[in-house]
């Protein structure tokens, strides 16, 4: 069986197809071509030979085929009100219908029964899609060599824009962390301080993606490696941040940076730390849904993921929110 999973990065989409835990498809095609010409990310799925394809979902959305998507989960995949914005999402949701392409959504970690409810209290961002499944990569690798009931560790995913952490307790997700919740990444601001939001005041989305320690670093004057040792210590503080819901034996790390990390997490924890090699060459998040695709044609990967109970995900990105912050969310939310 080939299964394909998609990750739509900030500077490319990237699918990777998986057949007998092997990569036998790899295509990457830039996000600026996707969103002007989604013919070409359909005919790279199309290319892969995949009988089922899971991914590029954003915030997440419990499993769902994309032919069945109506205009509510566009805007929960995207969480923007401008509607132009989301038009090439839309375009594509409009081709996989008409080719009857067998694309499959993807939850998020605040999607998942295995979280408990209050660690989802007034969050959205807790490890969007694509941050999800490099975890199930992770667990997924990890357990060919060890039991999957006594894996327990922390991973980070930490991108060119997002960093995310994920807490895994005897092989199940537990808690998260997501790129708009935490420390800050290489180019994103992370969580802001409230009181610098109320004085921002209202504020474009594009603003998440900047302020993060590439600005700070430009402004003042630190070289390569001082930027380095900058993004390690908001990496160390968010792997530290997770072990309140788990005694990692280890942390695995993931994401274009990561590499460039290992040393200086490894030297600043103390603890054993490895990096997600995944199946052979390809995003680790594209993996990690090529995974999550096999186990809903029911194949060789259905176990692991049924033990994570991924496909048991249910609710929207909105449903923890406290009725008193809801108040100011559906002022907000009448311009959808």
């Amino acid at each position: 069986m080939i299964t394909a999973g998609i990750d739509p990065g900030t500077g490319s989409y990237d699918v990777v197809a998986l057949e007998d835990r092997r990569v036998t498809y790899r295509a990457t095609i830039p996000t600026r071509v996707v969103r002007e010409r989604p013919d070409e990310l359909i005919a790279a799925l199309e290319d892969s030979g995949a009988e089922v394809i899971a991914g590029l979902s954003g915030y997440g959305l419990p499993v769902k085929k994309f032919s069945e998507l109506d205009e509510v989960d566009v805007f929960l995949m995207t969480l923007n009100f401008d509607r132009k914005k989301a038009i090439g999402l839309r375009s594509l949701v409009e081709m996989v219908r008409k080719k009857d392409v067998p694309l499959y959504t993807v939850p998020a970690v605040i999607h998942l029964p295995t979280v408990p409810s209050w660690r989802k209290m007034n969050k959205i961002d807790l490890g969007t899609a694509d941050k999800l499944c490099s975890a199930v990569l992770a667990v997924a690798k990890i357990s060919e060599d060890e039991e999957i009931t006594r894996l327990n560790f922390v991973l980070a995913e930490v991108g060119e824009g997002f960093n995310a952490f994920i807490a895994i307790k005897n092989g199940r997700i537990v808690d998260g962390m997501g790129g708009t919740t935490s420390f800050p990444g290489y180019t994103s601001i992370g969580a802001l301080d409230a009181e610098l939001a109320y004085l921002i005041g209202e504020f474009p989305k594009s603003m998440i993606f900047s302020g993060g320690v590439k600005s700070y670093a430009k402004e003042w004057g630190l070289n390569d490696s001082e930027t380095l040792d900058v993004l390690a210590e908001y990496v160390m503080k968010g792997l530290r941040s997770m072990e309140v819901s788990v005694n990692p034996d280890f942390y695995v790390l993931s994401g274009k940076l990561a590499g460039d990390l290992l040393r200086r997490i490894r030297d600043r924890s103390g603890k054993d730390v490895m990096l997600l090699r995944g199946f052979g060459r390809g995003k680790q998040s594209a993996q990690g849904a090529a995974v999550i695709a096999n186990a809903i044609a029911g194949g060789e990967f259905r176990e692991i993921v049924d033990y994570m109970r991924i496909l048991e995900a249910k609710g929207t990105v909105l449903d923890y929110i406290t009725s008193d912050i809801m108040e100011y969310l559906r002022r907000g939310m009448e311009r959808f």
